[in-house]
């Protein structure tokens, strides 16, 4: 009988926010982690779309304002 394994919830969030550090570090280029500086908002912003969160979810989390700004920022034209 073939038995498969399902990852634990825990588990879960242990890869997503491994994933999330590394797709931190590859943006650092090589620095240290601890010598970046970043904008907390957004970092919260990744942080909720690397758990897949939905909206609703996403509002609850980062709190009514902080969404809205978010929103905001994200459909504002690229300044590039």
């Amino acid at each position: 009988m073939l038995q498969t394994t399902h990852p634990t919830p825990r588990m879960q969030v242990i890869a997503t926010l491994a994933a999330f550090r590394q797709q931190w570090q590859e943006a650092a280029g090589g620095r240290s982690l601890i010598e970046i500086e970043g904008n907390v908002g957004l970092i919260l912003a990744d942080l909720v779309n690397s758990f897949g969160l939905t909206s609703h979810e996403q509002s609850a989390v980062l709190g009514a304002e902080l969404f809205q700004e978010l929103q905001e920022v994200l459909a504002a034209p690229s300044r590039n």
